[in-house]
């Protein structure tokens, strides 16, 4: 019983990781997208 517990519980930890991995995934493509363009550092910061 203890063993189908275990089985069952680390199962639905990789099926929840890999759900949040792809909503993570999703969400940052589309900021990424969205926002399109990347602010340029000025010359001063540079040196």
């Amino acid at each position: 019983m203890k063993n189908l517990k275990k089985c069952i519980l680390k199962k639905s930890m990789k099926v929840v990781s890999s759900l949040s991995l792809r909503v993570a995934e999703s969400v940052l493509a589309t900021t990424c997208a969205a926002c399109g363009h990347q602010p340029k550092c000025p010359d001063e910061l540079l040196k």
